[in-house]
């Protein structure tokens, strides 16, 4: 279809049934933003502590860690991404933390731990009972669909590890042409008959009769990969620590932040900035939607995904509406400049969007619990952008302007001459600022200390039994200024008694003498006469992030580095991509710095908002970067003779605007939501968006001041 008034008549069809599927949903299977589920923070939760059954023994560490990361990826599976998952290697038992199911009415904690699914341990066994192969070694199970001469096939695909390999050759050589048994602790779940010996660690189960069966078999042998059984010893509800008025309060500063956006980009860059306006709106549902529909938790980190692909959308239409100027300026008609405009623009979106893209690819793979929902969203939003902010941004602009009302100058923004800045003369001013920021940051972590949060350290636990005027928000003020150490207050109600319980967390491993808790428990009273809490129990928590999620996160953000360095080598070798790369990688260190001392001068402990901010951080500085390099390469395309010096000062100056209102748009958003949670005390947002608004800064900072100038530095060092 032909850009007119029937294309933007579909398109904005288009746009009115995106609304209304995320207002009302699209029958039970489909559900609207409303049917969201939302984090423990937000709606509350469930607790459900789990004790390894029929052992005789106390497990060990490692046992018990095993478990938890089968929990976890239960759970992942599931899409619950809000979690606290953690073990007491004392007591022996799994803590588990969860949100509650979107539509929930009951809130009945026992009927919600169901949905975790079965605590069984899996056996594999002869026609005798003997058990030959236990759950743990099982490493992965997955349906598959094969196809024999046109006919459909159902499996089950099995994986073990070295030793499981062993012991299933070893039992598959001794029972062919009879059954082995696969139990859930008692419960017979399938029987196959042995057709070979089966060596190399592989096997298939067939003879499903369709691909759910097979679906349904493969969940149950993840699901029994467990060292030993486990069961729910006590479980209880988990009030929330913010509460609806919070999303409300957030949902209202996004909508100011939108408006305040819309203002900009159409105040700015008039017609294109109302495409902008309708194409952002647009993608802002369908991530949305994205969310929703497959019942995603809406997360912390997924709100910094959904502000990058958010700010990348804003980006992309700055930088074809910064072209399109470019091309009016030639003197080109009006079509043709929207044509030239989205062609040249092409390049450096694609090239931002897919370094984004591969950050988000790495996490999906190797992430876990809220890293995974971080690398979702940040994905789905980047091929959303390329979608939207190209394709029909373009197809709606065009549209626009065959209507003769809208081809008319007075709707588009002329560039004005630009005036090329000596940003690589001004290298050591560059230097000498970000030397005094790093060197004010290091001094900050030496007098103010480096704070972690439990997710990362773990820490002592205080329960107690309180009256139904505990103001949490009160207490943990009290108790963090009594202890100086970063504190999580949550109210949980038992499900068996109707009590309620004040539970209080403290990172680190140090310990809590008698003398202390008493005083933090005087401290707790104070803040209400009615609040009399009383010490119940005492106990000590491993931490939430596990240390294998906390390691695969951190080869998450190398290995997302080195492909950045890797693609920018490839892609920019007509400008030396591998010193493109470094120095973008560089700029991207210098970044991540800087949000580090954010945290640490402002004292927020370290948690999974520092890996979400910094991870954000990095995905919105590398595109930034990516645009100033695209200018270069393109400009030494025109000039091959042109100096390395004159080749960043031009390029950086033509890219300067586009480069200031992006940053600016960003921010916007960043500082309507750091302000309402400042004015409404919403300390989680709190935490997130200060440091966010130093990343944006820095990224805009970086990529103009420290990436071109370095890679200049290092371009003329091998000239000579």
């Amino acid at each position: 279809m032909k850009p007119g008034k029937k294309m933007l008549a579909g398109i904005l069809v288009a746009l009115a049934a995106l609304c209304a599927i995320a207002v009302f949903g699209l029958g039970s299977d489909v559900k609207g933003v409303f049917g969201m589920r939302y984090g423990i923070d937000i709606r509350g939760g469930v607790e459900a502590i789990f004790e390894p059954q029929d052992l005789n023994r106390k497990p060990t560490e490692a046992e018990l860690q095993t478990a938890r990361e089968i929990i976890e990826t239960r759970m992942d599976n599931q899409n619950i991404s809000d979690r606290e998952v953690t073990v007491d290697k004392n007591a022996g038992y799994i803590i588990v933390q969860f949100p509650w199911k979107s539509g929930e009415t009951n809130f009945n904690p026992e009927d919600a731990i169901a949905e975790l699914g079965e605590m069984a341990e899996l056996t594999f066994r002869d026609p005798d009972g003997k058990v030959l192969i236990q759950g743990k070694n099982v490493k992965t199970a997955a349906p598959e669909t094969t196809s024999n001469n046109g006919i459909k096939a159902y499996e089950v695909s099995l994986s073990f590890d070295p030793e499981g390999a062993k012991l299933f050759e070893d039992a598959t050589g001794n029972l062919i042409g009879k059954r082995m048994s696969i139990f859930m602790d008692n419960d017979l779940i399938s029987s196959p008959t042995v057709q070979t010996k089966i060596s190399g660690g592989q096997a298939v189960i067939t003879g499903m009769k369709d691909y759910d069966e097979a679906k349904s078999l493969a969940e149950k042998i993840n699901a029994g990969a467990l060292p030993f059984s486990l069961a729910t010893s006590n479980f209880s509800t988990i009030s929330p620590a913010l509460g609806n008025n919070a999303l409300n309060i957030m949902v209202y500063a996004g909508m100011a932040a939108f408006f305040i956006i819309c203002v900009f980009m159409i105040g700015f860059y008039k017609l294109p900035g109302v495409t902008a306006c309708i194409t952002l709106f647009m993608q802002m549902i369908i991530q949305m939607l994205a969310i929703s529909i497959p019942q995603y938790t809406l997360t912390l980190p997924g709100i910094a995904g959904i502000i990058l692909t958010l700010g990348m959308t804003v980006d992309t239409n700055i930088i074809t509406s910064e072209r399109i100027s470019d091309e009016l300026k030639k003197g080109t008609s009006i079509k043709n400049a929207v044509t030239y405009g989205y062609k040249n623009a092409f390049s450096s979106v694609f090239d931002g969007n897919v370094t984004a893209a591969i950050i988000a690819a790495i996490l999906m793979a190797l992430g876990s619990g809220t890293m995974l929902s971080f690398g979702y969203t940040l994905m789905i939003g980047m091929i959303v952008n390329l979608f939207v902010g190209i394709t029909v941004s373009k197809k709606l602009l065009l549209s626009f302007i065959e209507n003769k009302k809208f081809n008319d100058m007075k709707f588009f923004r002329v560039r004005k001459d630009i005036k090329t800045i000596p940003f690589y003369e001004k290298k050591y001013i560059f230097a000498i600022i970000s030397g005094v920021i790093i060197l004010a940051g290091i001094i900050g972590c030496f007098t103010k200390g480096v704070k972690l949060d439990t997710q990362f350290t773990g820490g002592a636990v205080l329960s107690y039994s309180v009256s139904n005027e505990a103001d949490t928000d009160k207490i943990q003020a009290v108790v963090e200024k009594q202890t100086n150490r970063p504190v999580t207050v949550q109210i949980k109600e038992d499900n068996m008694t109707g009590l309620k319980r004040l539970s209080i967390t403290f990172a680190g491993n140090a310990g809590m003498s008698p003398d202390e808790q008493k005083a933090i428990t005087d401290a707790i009273n104070s803040t209400s006469d009615k609040t009399d809490a009383k010490l119940s129990e005492t106990y000590v928590v491993e931490p939430y992030i596990g240390a294998k999620a906390l390691r695969n996160a951190g080869l998450a953000i190398g290995l997302a580095l080195l492909f950045i360095i890797v693609y920018v080598w490839v892609r920019f070798s007509a400008i030396s991509g591998l010193p493109a790369g470094i120095t973008a990688m560089i700029s991207l260190f210098h970044d991540t710095l800087v949000v580090f001392f954010a945290f640490v001068l402002f004292g927020i402990p370290l948690n999974d908002a520092f890996v979400a901010v910094v991870l954000t951080i990095i995905g919105y500085s590398i595109n930034d970067t990516i645009v100033i390099y695209d200018r270069i390469r393109e400009n030494k395309k025109h000039d091959s003779k042109m100096s390395v010096v004159d080749l960043v000062n031009i390029s950086t100056s033509q890219t300067l605007g586009r480069s200031i209102n992006t940053s600016m748009a960003t921010a916007i958003c960043v500082v309507v939501i750091m302000a309402a949670s400042m004015y409404f005390q919403i300390e989680s947002i709190l935490e997130f968006s200060l440091p966010m608004l130093f990343g944006v800064i820095t990224g805009c900072y970086s990529s103009i001041c420290v990436a071109g100038t370095l890679w200049a530095m290092w371009e003329k060092k091998k000239g000579k």
